[in-house]
């Protein structure tokens, strides 16, 4: 689901309203970019050229992000995510094959 093949991707199970996804997509740190198919992207430059540090969007299982450079940002971006989901129950983050 990366653009590209060069990011890490996960899993972050955790049962979530809409409301509550889209509050956390939105609040995240270092958003700069949303599409309309939910795509959330996150950069610490603030240009949107070129690749973004980190990638988020809703999934079925919970949250699906895929970080594309192991960069201070998309750690940040991780941490926030876990810690807001935490905070409304179980999660549990996989990563993908």
């Amino acid at each position: 689901m990366c653009l590209v093949e060069m990011g890490y991707e996960y899993r972050i199970i955790c049962v979530l309203t809409t409301e509550q996804a889209a509050a956390i997509l939105g609040t995240a740190p270092h958003l700069d970019y949303r599409d309309e198919l939910g795509r959330h992207e996150y950069r610490g430059s603030g240009s949107l050229t070129g690749m973004p540090d980190a990638e988020l969007q809703r999934a079925e299982y919970g949250l699906y992000f895929c970080d594309y450079g192991r960069s201070h940002t998309s750690l940040t971006v991780l941490g926030y995510v876990l810690s807001r989901c935490a905070d409304l129950g179980p999660v549990t983050l996989q990563a993908l094959e």
